[in-house]
């Protein structure tokens, strides 16, 4: 995956969202960007495609809760 930079967001605030972003701006969101993907990909490997969607807003807010069990398949 490519790194998100801060003249990446600012190319897609402009193109998007027809924002002129300042590049210092630009740079902060791209940053919390980082921090959103690292998030993101930590709770990857604790989520089935088959939970419920809140799961997933349960892990961000305690990424470092323990693994779940696997579940049996039938």
């Amino acid at each position: 995956m490519a790194k998100v930079t801060g003249e990446l967001v600012r190319a897609q605030a402009a193109e998007l969202r027809e924002v002129d972003l300042d590049i210092q701006r630009a740079q902060e969101l791209a940053e919390d960007v980082a921090k959103i993907n690292a998030a993101a990909a930590a709770a990857r490997g604790r989520l089935d495609f088959n939970d419920e969607p809140a799961r997933f807003l349960a892990l961000l807010s305690a990424p470092r809760a323990s693994p779940r069990s696997p579940r049996k398949r039938k």
